[in-house]
């Protein structure tokens, strides 16, 4: 009986729902049981703080959480009844009560009965002043308002005709007709967010809401509990979207876009349960510019040739990537130069310099990274530093085609670079010697604070000098332009400290050896 009871109820008295009890109004936080008792209660915060006798907990148990301490209360559900909240009645209350279209008729029928052409009505000019804010008013936010339904017909037309983008997040809307009959009188509508409401959809969305959104660029549509099925439809309504934005809808699956989608340059996905291999579903959409899939549980990527010839920006932070193959991945997107990637396994054990090199020398088109420029002379230098490296391993450790292979496979772009830069490995054929290197530790070290930041571990070529060491140490570790000092400890004499003073000298001049430790001071 109980459950029954709550299921005839559920589509009127809601969480979020303005409901009335007697001349005493509020917002529903809670419905459902309270142990002891055999009725469903309705948990309300008050509009009136003098009608509240708690803040949502009852006999020592949380159920809602008020603004103030004695602002709710429960009451048995067959005491509250659903309040309709229109649109202007929820415009009006935030923006101002005067919005009256006939308003300029009574000031008319007033001015000619004063027989005083000159004579100012100061309260009716405030209004007019008022009212002709409203009439320019292009951006507005009527999020959490309870609203249920558009009004009067022509109303809002009349009031405030000249909104582009409207914001209705977490209202009480039931239904796509409520939505549209708004859209209908707002004929410069280009932005509409709807997150957070619970809109059942018409069988046929074309059909209710074809003509209602004839110049809508942007809809966002979060947290709706829609499938990419339901999203498909109700874009056909939308002829000339341009931004889709529907996060927290717990997608798992996607399929191939419409033609409805031909023209959508940013699509936002996050916090959903994409996989790559879904995403790739997308590839074929021609103009799209900017992708955000954070926060999905993407732990591999695979581009397929030719997808997203037009993807330039790509968010993908939040993820679970676990291997630098996917990064050398996305280096197949023609057209990516911005790519934020924060919080991923692949980078936890990483300083940022030492993953920011990684990236930007497996991705050749990268300007911009997790909100940061790459300069032309930081690209060389950070493809130089990974050529190195990629360098000792091709020529010492690599013994036959198929390892050659595997390793080409890892790093795809270690023969574009070689060709770019040439080789740094040298190697006299007749002698077979080559040219030393040493593992070093290289420590960032602050001298006004006299502490550690950070230490990152490198193989050098004991030929460098230590202008050459300056400029990798600044780009490792993101320094600028402070000035550095060079000190150098050994492994057998930890505590004493070398100082290294003339800058076109080599590590080999100095005596470093491997293992030694490098400090660079500022």
């Amino acid at each position: 009986m109980m459950t029954d009871c709550i299921n005839n109820y559920n589509k009127s008295i809601r969480v979020g729902r303005k409901v009335c009890a007697g001349t005493f109004t509020g917002v529903v936080r809670y419905v459902g049981p309270l142990p002891e008792t055999e009725s469903i209660w309705v948990g309300v915060e008050w509009d009136d703080l003098s009608r509240g006798k708690h803040d949502g907990t009852h006999n020592g148990i949380r159920y809602f959480k008020t603004l103030h301490p004695n602002g709710a209360s429960f009451v048995r559900l067959e005491k509250i009844v659903p309040c309709n909240v229109s649109f202007m009645s929820a415009f009006k209350n935030k923006y101002g009560q005067d919005c009256d279209p006939g308003v300029d008729q009574e000031i008319s029928i007033i001015m000619k009965q004063s027989k005083m052409p000159f004579f100012e009505l100061v309260g009716m000019q405030k209004i007019q002043e008022k009212q002709a804010c409203f009439d320019k008013l292009t951006h507005v936010s009527l999020s959490h308002l309870c609203i249920t339904d558009a009004g009067v017909p022509g109303e809002i037309q009349n009031c405030c005709p000249n909104i582009e983008d409207l914001e209705l997040c977490n209202n009480c809307f039931t239904d796509w007709t409520t939505v549209s009959q708004i859209a209908q009188q707002l004929k410069h509508l280009t932005s509409l967010n709807l997150s957070f409401n619970t809109i059942n959809l018409p069988q046929e969305p074309i059909q209710v809401l074809k003509d209602s959104f004839k110049c809508l660029k942007k809809i966002i549509l979060g947290k709706l509990n829609y499938s990419w099925y339901d999203i498909m439809s109700l874009c056909d309504a939308f002829p000339l979207l341009e931004v889709l934005e529907v996060p927290d809808n717990n997608l798992d699956r996607l399929e191939t876009p419409k033609i409805v989608l031909e023209n959508i340059l940013y699509l936002n996905l996050e916090n959903n349960n994409l996989s790559w291999s879904e995403i790739n579903k997308l590839r074929f959409l021609q103009k799209l510019q900017c992708l955000n899939v954070n926060h999905n549980g993407i732990k591999d990527i695979q581009v397929v040739i030719s997808s997203f010839p037009s993807l330039k920006y790509l968010m993908i932070s939040d993820n679970d990537l676990l291997h630098w193959e996917s990064v050398c991945e996305l280096n197949k997107l023609p057209a990516l130069n911005s790519l934020r990637i924060q919080n991923n396994p692949l980078l936890k054990s990483m300083s940022v310099s030492n993953y920011t090199l990684e990236i930007i020398a497996r991705i050749s088109n990268l300007t911009l990274l997790n909100g940061t420029i790459i300069t032309h002379k930081e690209r060389q230098n950070n493809e130089r530093d990974y050529l190195k490296d990629l360098d000792m391993i091709w020529h010492r450790k690599l013994k036959n085609v198929e390892e050659r292979a595997e390793f080409l496979a890892k790093h795809p772009r270690y023969m574009e670079l070689t060709s770019k830069y040439g080789s740094d490995y040298s190697e006299d054929l007749n002698t077979s010697k080559k040219i030393k290197t040493i593992k070093i530790k290289i420590v960032n070290f602050c001298i006004e604070s006299n502490s550690e930041k950070d230490v990152i571990i490198k193989t050098l070529p004991i030929t460098m000098t230590l202008n050459r060491l300056k400029d990798l140490g600044k780009r490792l570790f993101g320094l600028g332009n402070k000035q550095i000092e060079f000190s150098y400890l050994t492994k057998e004499k930890p505590d004493i400290e070398y100082s290294m003073e003339n800058m076109n000298q080599t590590l080999d001049y100095y005596s470093v050896e491997d293992g030694n430790t490098i400090l660079l001071k500022w």
